[in-house]
């Protein structure tokens, strides 16, 4: 068939409106295309259209889109109407075609060709760089911090990204700052000045414009940093040829002459500087210029990489003569899942239908689905885990159906949850294809392997990873013989000021380790010390062979790949494939990076949550597909699964701004407010929902664990567009549908390990800082408790520890004496104490100067109010203490006197008795910074009980002393503890807080309770066993 005739079959198929935007060829056009209304099409024949009605050369148009998936898709539906004359036409990201402008014309970027890229970490490490010189010049003060220099790095790197997105140079942001600092004028104009707010008012302000003007100096340097050393970052590429067509009317006039038709798609999707580049291209036409945008201003879901929904709104505003189309006939999905996402929209206010009033986006099915029935179906289940069984039983019914895997996908918030359903559905024999970059930093062998690397660079340094790396798999070394030279080690060191080191002691065992290994009845000794060897020698190795060829070298001489590709998967292939591919491209950025470089440029890798995708060496096409819903956009399936719609998953996640740009760079879409940001979790959702063409599946789990959850609001605002399922599982039947056989997957632990376990807990006693880090992670249980690697300070607990000491000798002089010392024996203490600790010159100066200005403090504070304890750093370690068969243990700082009364029941176990105990308050010291009540408590400001790792550890400290002296005959007969308190002894940021800490009988319920689960826990086997094998999985 030749082109013009299947130009016309094609455009015969058309609607009205469809046919309109494609015979629109000259002038300017706004397509609002909304999901499954045939955009693409559209785009490919408008195009052949213009060739076949104007004569003009394919290669005089050009078409951008947001993504490369996108340019394929479009170049793909060109070859169908134009043949090979298709690859003419110059399709391309935004960015592909700043890089072909460079390529074009070298000679107008000379800088930029013989630059080199680079990406977020350098970015981050040259920040670094220069913040350090500002910061010592005095130069910046608000962007940064006391307690951490690199407080504001991130935002800095982000900011600065904006910017550049928003083609803003350091001379528009001063006019911008300006412009902001007249506003605040303004706002502060209308507040009387007599009014606290008045005042309050202005310190914001004043500090908000310092913290701009300081970003400002440091965009400058790092713009001159860049542009010194020829280096470029990716937003750089499409702003070197921005500025080029700003300054070189020959260049920019080049293109619009070659780009007589312009077709923008995913509008809705570009920033600033990406519009510009284009606008300037048709300013040289300014009369009548040819452009035809296409987006939907209800799919604008990259508001993070400065995409703005103000492009669409304000098209129309630039260009008067512009003729809108609304395409509103969708031939994906049913009306029902349609008329849902309709009235999920309309709650969204920016939106064009509220800009432009002839503008009508309800969405009609016009496709062979648009007369089935409603499938849009909705389950509220009780627990994440009857969710689960749900989605799982549904999708087997399907594929029972004779649905392709493919058809099927399940669309969730983020990329955690992508590897949850992922292995779900794995573990249940269901093939997935997941659109999930996944991040190899979070691989067990890739982190082993990056482990080693830190031991090879300094085998003294990290004793935990160090042994960490002997007892993994790979190694297949028998655990049970660490653990064994460990206690020996852990024996040695516990009265040692220097520490041997735990490759120290394997030198020392090598000299005798026939003796050793039979003593200790050790099985793989040999094993041990010939890694020992390696680790050592391999140093050694990096010098003489450089450290690219030394990592091949390194995997062989293990045989990592071999054990993995045993015992892994592809995956995990990949994973270490990606790692050695990545640190080639460092190496090939500087010849000169060692091992230490490398490491630290990793760092800030996790430092900062950026990730390093796996290189894909396979797909699997052909299973259920598991993305989020921002890869979901551009595609569709017949059936898909919205999971986890709760309150704070989909909507109402809080996203703190540290700076916010003026209003006059960002624009209102780039602003982080809550109104803002539920606007554009809906429209998330909303692309969610219509990438469905037959069967939509909502579902929320009403608890996670002992959290209740909340449906999420857009459930509330679409409840009349789905049917609710009626409650289908009861508690013993869905646990057997969610079929996790894990354990079938796993390398099971031997014996011998849990028996070492088994045999630390017969002598084992419970104690408070114990119970937390259960709570927190029971695998850091067993490394830190049970195992006890070697202890090691850090510059942070000796400080606390020679603090703490310090008070305590202090008020046992008072005690003694009677009257209060001078403050020149306080910091005498200290300063003798400090310098019985092996630290090196610079943490010596740091911690003395620190810790004299904080025990300065304290004693200008309590010197004169503080009373004469009743007893301090009271021990319980040398006392047979249970609570309930459970064994427990510890230390209380300070006991003091008080005369409030118990704040709990008495327990009537002393009777009459009890009338002569003394009312007492236990007291916690803490350095570092001072926390409120609802910190302490694990509370938020609504007495809500808040999730996470830490939360509440020191209240449940507070508890666990109280139960030690109520369960200690001793203590309860000559203490009533009716007060607790947390005293911050530091003074940072000279705040020397002291919260007293209210408790109930509720309160103190339950937490016997909750030592009482956890012991039931801590004493179990099998608990363990389980442990141990996720462990392993993980």
């Amino acid at each position: 068939m030749k082109k013009i005739e299947l130009f016309e079959k094609e455009y015969n198929f058309l609607n009205k409106e469809q046919k309109e935007a494609v015979d629109k060829i000259y002038g300017q056009i706004m397509v609002v295309a909304g999901p499954g209304t045939g955009k693409t099409q559209i785009i490919g024949l408008r195009t052949a259209n213009i060739i076949l009605k104007t004569g003009v050369n394919p290669e005089n148009i050009l078409i951008t889109t947001f993504t490369d998936a996108g340019v394929i898709a479009i170049r793909k539906r060109l070859t169908k109407f134009l043949g090979h004359e298709a690859y003419k036409v110059g399709v391309s990201t935004i960015h592909s075609f700043s890089q072909d402008v460079i390529k074009t014309f070298p000679e107008k970027f000379i800088e930029q060709k013989t630059g080199t890229a680079i990406d977020t970490v350098d970015a981050l490490e040259i920040l670094k760089k220069i913040l350090d010189d500002l910061i010592e010049k005095k130069e910046i003060q608000e962007l940064t911090s006391d307690y951490d220099k690199y407080y504001y790095l991130r935002t800095i790197e982000s900011k600065i990204s904006v910017l550049k997105n928003e083609g803003t140079s350091p001379e528009t942001f001063k006019i911008a700052i300006d412009k902001q600092q007249i506003d605040y004028e303004e706002e502060l104009s209308q507040i009387k000045p007599t009014l606290k707010k008045y005042e309050t008012t202005k310190q914001k302000q004043e500090k908000h414009i310092k913290k701009l003007e300081e970003l400002r100096k440091i965009f400058i340097e790092y713009k001159k940093y860049l542009n010194d050393r020829e280096l470029y970052d990716f937003n750089d590429m499409i702003n070197f040829v921005l500025e080029k067509f700003k300054e070189d009317e020959e260049l920019k006039n080049y293109y619009a002459e070659k780009y007589q038709f312009i077709m923008i798609d995913e509008f809705q999707d570009t920033n600033n500087a990406q519009n510009q580049i284009i606008d300037l291209i048709l300013s040289v036409n300014q009369e009548n210029p040819n452009i035809m945008v296409v987006g939907d201003d209800d799919q604008s879901i990259y508001r993070f990489q400065g995409a703005n929904i103000e492009n669409m709104l304000s098209f129309s505003s630039k260009y008067p003569e512009t003729d809108i189309v609304v395409l509103e006939k969708n031939y994906r999905s049913n009306q029902h899942i349609l008329d849902l996402a309709s009235n999920l929209i309309s709650n969204n206010n920016e939106r064009l239908t509220n800009k432009i009033s002839s503008i009508n986006k309800k969405l009609i099915s016009s496709g062979p689905l648009k007369e089935k029935n409603n499938n849009v179906l909705f389950f509220r289940a009780i627990t994440e885990i009857e969710e689960q069984a749900f989605i799982l039983e549904e999708i087997k019914k399907l594929i029972s159906s004779g649905e392709e895997l493919n058809e099927i996908a399940i669309i969730v918030r983020n990329n955690r949850e992508v590897d949850t359903w992922g292995k779900l559905l794995l573990q249940n024999g269901i093939e997935i294809e997941s659109k999930h970059k996944t991040n190899i930093l979070n691989s067990n062998y890739v982190k082993f392997i990056l482990n080693l690397l830190k031991i090879i660079d300094c085998p003294f340094c990290e004793e935990e990873k160090i042994i960490n790396i002997f007892r993994n798999s790979i190694n297949q070394i028998n655990n049970v013989d660490i653990f064994k030279i460990n206690r020996e080690l852990y024996k040695i060191n516990y009265s040692k000021k220097h520490k041997i080191k735990f490759i120290e002691y394997l030198n020392e065992i090598e000299t005798k380790k026939e003796s050793f290994s039979e003593e200790h009845n050790l099985i793989d000794l040999e094993k041990i010390l010939d890694l020992k060897n390696k680790i050592i020698d391999y140093r050694g190795k990096i010098a003489e062979i450089g450290l690219k060829d030394f990592l091949g070298f390194m995997i062989k001489d293990l045989k990592i790949i071999e054990f993995v590709e045993k015992n892994g998967d592809f995956d995990d292939v990949q994973d270490i494939y990606t790692l050695f591919n990545k640190i080639k491209e460092f190496i090939e950025n500087n010849k000169y990076l060692n091992i230490e470089k490398l490491l630290e440029k990793i760092d800030l890798f996790e430092k900062y949550n950026l990730s390093i995708p796996r290189q894909i060496l396979k797909e699997n096409k052909s299973g259920v597909q598991v993305l989020t819903a921002h890869s979901s956009k551009g595609l569709e399936y017949n059936s898909v699964f919205v999971p986890g719609l709760y309150s704070g998953n989909w909507e109402g996640k809080k996203v703190r701004d540290l700076l916010k740009l003026p209003i006059y760079i960002s624009g209102s879409a780039l602003q982080s407010g809550e109104f803002e940001q539920i606007e554009e979790d809906r429209r998330l959702f909303f692309v969610a929902v219509t990438r469905a063409r037959k069967n939509l599946f909502l579902s929320y789990p009403s608890s996670s664990g002992a959290k209740i959850l909340l449906q999420s609001v857009f459930i509330e605002e679409i409840n009349d567009s789905f049917k609710e399922l009626e409650q289908r599982f009861d508690e013993n039947s869905f646990e057997k549908i969610v079929e996790n056989d894990i354990k079938n997957n796993l390398i099971k632990n031997g014996d011998l390990e849990l028996e070492y376990i088994e045999d630390f807990l017969e002598t084992y006693r419970l104690s408070a800082s114990d119970l937390n880090v259960f709570l927190e992670n029971p695998m850091k249980f067993l490394e830190k408790v049970v195992y006890k690697y070697p202890f090691e300070d850090n510059k942070n607990t000796i400080f606390g520890k020679v603090y703490h000491r310090t008070l305590e000798l202090f008020y046992l002089k008072y005690k003694k004496e009677g009257t209060i010392p001078e403050k020149s024996y306080l910091t005498a203490t200290f300063k003798y104490l400090i310098e019985k600790e092996v630290l090196n010159p610079e943490e010596f100066e740091n911690l003395t100067e620190k810790g004299i200005k904080g025990l300065e403090g304290y004693y200008d504070l309590y010197s004169k109010t503080s009373e004469i304890p009743l007893d301090l750093e009271y021990s319980f370690r040398r006392k047979n203490i249970f609570f309930e068969n459970i064994p427990i243990t510890g230390i209380i700082d300070k006991i003091e006197k008080t005369t409030q009364k118990s704040q709990v029941s008495d327990s009537e176990q002393f009777g009459q008795f009890s009338l002569f105990r003394e009312n007492v308050k236990l007291i916690d010291y803490k350095t570092g910074r001072s926390k409120s009540i609802g910190e302490i408590k694990g509370i938020d400001k609504s007495g809500n009980k808040k999730e996470g790792i830490g939360e509440g550890n020191y209240f449940r400290q507070l508890l666990f002393y109280k139960l030690l002296c109520e369960m200690d005959y001793e203590t309860n007969s000559k203490y009533e503890v009716c007060a607790l308190a947390i005293d911050f002894v530091e003074g940072r940021d000279g705040n020397y807080k002291y919260v007293e800490v209210d408790f109930s009988d509720e309160d103190f319920s339950n937490f016997k309770q909750l030592i009482k689960d956890s012991w039931e826990k801590i004493s179990n086997m099998d608990y363990w066993r389980e442990v141990l094998e996720k462990a392993k999985e993980e």
